[in-house]
């Protein structure tokens, strides 16, 4: 983005253009039933990091790369003051709070950066602490029970089928097709394989039947929705459970001709039903303080009323009509191509921040 400075020469303009620093985590393995694969499952290809780079680009911005790394504090301290903004897309690479690292780090260092802040992504990665304040707020999400690390296996009050996750992961990681139990009997033994593999809590949540939506949320001072995205699960195979597995997402979606066939965008719900969970993905943003952007997963009841399931403060922006990232498909929708999507953004933060 370019702006005038005008000197005292007569009709001379310097232009100043805004410098950005993207930092990101790469994915160097693919995604795959493997431990060290599933590790860098929230990581992004590095298809998707040269398009958001070329997107800030396009936008009028010079882009500085940094990947999020060990390394990443002391590149960060060596960008300070070179730097107008950051565009943060960085997972993090361990811990239960790794999507607030970097956030961290910038509002130690005094730099401002685009996305949520660090308070929001600590606890929007966390689902029950999540869930709990949308319920403390009075927002409809799922029956649940959560159980740390060290918590006896003691689950009561649920409605079966239940569905089985980690309580801090993403993308999908860890929520595979036999996740989704039916009887009391197999939790247990669920529960516990979990904790072996995940180690950072699970949380046990009733199942909801009806369809499944993802909702796009962009702004601060009055935030708005892109056009509603459904998951499609009349494609899904039969040994496929009907929600957002890990297969699904990065097996199944990828083997399909048309990978567009996997989702309906907008979707195809009354104008009172769109409203309504417009309202809701709003005020589930609002509460948490998110900022600039995020992404909310929801379901219907068996009685058609829409439920909160989780809410993505870095939703993935891969490029390609021919792949399924649901920012990308909102705002295609909406009319917006790659670059207005990743400008849009920035827009957002440098508004709130002023700049």
């Amino acid at each position: 983005m370019y702006f005038p400075f005008f000197t005292n020469a007569v009709n001379a303009v310097v232009y100043i253009i805004m410098r950005i620093a993207f930092v990101f985590n790469v994915r160097h393995t693919k995604p795959s039933l493997d431990a060290d694969a599933q590790a860098e499952a929230e990581f992004d290809e590095p298809e998707t990091i040269v398009a958001i780079h070329d997107a800030i680009v396009a936008n009028g911005y010079e882009c500085i790369d940094i990947e999020a790394d060990e390394n990443a504090y002391g590149k960060l301290q060596t960008a300070k003051g070179k730097v107008d903004l950051v565009f943060n897309i960085a997972e993090g690479l361990r811990g239960e709070i790794r999507e607030a690292h970097i956030p961290a780090m910038l509002e130690m260092l005094g730099i401002a950066y685009t996305h949520s802040g660090a308070l929001a992504e600590a606890i929007t990665l966390d689902k029950a602490l999540t869930k709990k304040i949308w319920s403390y707020h009075g927002l409809p999400t799922p029956k649940f029970v959560e159980l740390g690390f060290k918590e006896k296996l003691y689950v009561e009050g649920l409605t079966f089928p239940v569905i089985v996750k980690p309580n801090a992961e993403g993308s999908s990681k860890g929520v595979f097709n036999d996740n989704l139990v039916e009887e009391p009997s197999e939790l247990i033994k669920k529960i516990r394989h979990l904790r072996k593999n995940y180690g950072d809590g699970v949380i046990v949540e009733e199942f909801l039947p009806g369809r499944e939506f993802t909702v796009t949320i962009l702004g601060n001072t009055n935030p708005y929705i892109l056009p509603i995205v459904e998951q499609n699960f009349d494609v899904f195979p039969p040994h496929l459970v009907k929600f957002a597995s890990y297969e699904a997402k990065w097996f199944f979606e990828d083997t399909l001709p048309d990978p567009r066939v996997a989702y309906t965008c907008p979707a195809k719900i009354s104008e009172t039903l769109e409203k309504l969970i417009g309202e809701l993905c709003i005020k589930a943003y609002t509460v948490l303080n998110c900022r600039d952007i995020a992404r909310v997963d929801l379901r219907l009841d068996a009685k058609g009323k829409p439920s909160l399931l989780e809410i993505n403060t870095l939703p993935g922006m891969m490029p390609g009509e021919n792949v399924v990232s649901y920012y990308p498909v909102a705002a295609r929708a909406a009319g917006w191509d790659f670059n207005r999507m990743v400008g849009q953004i920035i827009t957002h933060a440098r508004e709130r921040i002023g700049i």
